[in-house]
């Protein structure tokens, strides 16, 4: 009974993942991408529908519904309860110019719960309630260096599936790039997640423990030219976040 509930969870899970991935898909596709009967997929998605978490267009295919960002919602505030200080972000982003975002480590990835549009804000693909995973962007390559999780083992996985030409996906690589950002406190993202658009992202401490990514990003020419100062800005912004917990 355990595993046949565990097995009904995981399939629940892949399929609300794979129509949050690609959108709204058929029957006959859950069942391909889930690699299970036709029969237990359509009873699947019933089981959704009736729930209201997923709704059947005109055209056959399965969607999620809008009751997904109810979840999303609570999740980002239960993730965020202990974050009060707004301020210091919106000083960030009247300074620089640049979008904003502070991102906290889960397991593989960095999680988005604040984000405050700069310039160029359109061009930049991480949400609030979005994620990259480890070895991309600022927030994810400093979430590596200085996060709980194990490097070593991490990079162990790779090479990893590159997103632009600038992506660091091999294990050298992404070593090195541990290795800098550890000593300069800091990690500069230019084009590996997004081409045209930079990053510059450092960690937030609470205790010797991090807690948080802060950084800021935008178009490469407002970013690559300008990385001491808004190191600087980063940093200070990052010790008061820190220190704004006790």
């Amino acid at each position: 009974m355990a595993e046949k509930s565990n097995r009904v969870l995981r399939h629940t899970r892949a399929a609300i993942e794979e129509l949050a991935r690609t959108g709204p898909l058929t029957t006959a596709d859950i069942a391909r991408e889930l690699g299970i009967p036709r029969p237990s997929a359509h009873r699947l998605l019933a089981a959704l529908t009736h729930e209201g978490l997923t709704t059947q267009g005109t055209d056959g295919r399965f969607g999620l519904t809008t009751q997904w960002l109810t979840f999303g919602e609570s999740a980002l505030r239960l993730a965020s309860a202990w974050f009060t200080r707004d301020d210091l972000l919106e000083q960030l982003r009247d300074g620089t110019g640049l979008t904003v975002f502070l991102s906290v480590p889960r397991p593989g990835q960095t999680v988005c719960i604040r984000r405050l549009h700069g310039r160029s804000y359109n061009i930049l693909v991480l949400r609030p309630g979005g994620s990259l995973p480890l070895y991309l962007g600022g927030v994810g390559r400093i979430t590596l260096a200085f996060g709980t999780e194990d490097a070593t083992t991490y990079l162990a996985d790779a090479p990893f599936e590159p997103v632009t030409e600038y992506s660091l996906v091999t294990r050298a690589e992404l070593e090195a790039d541990v290795a800098t950002s550890r000593a300069d406190g800091a990690t500069l993202s230019d084009q590996d997640v997004t081409m045209g658009v930079a990053a510059v992202a450092v960690p937030v401490f609470d205790g010797g423990k991090l807690l948080a990514a802060l950084s800021v990003a935008g178009r490469r020419e407002d970013v690559v030219d300008d990385v001491p100062e808004l190191r600087s800005r980063l940093f200070d912004a990052a010790a008061q976040i820190g220190s704004a917990r006790h």
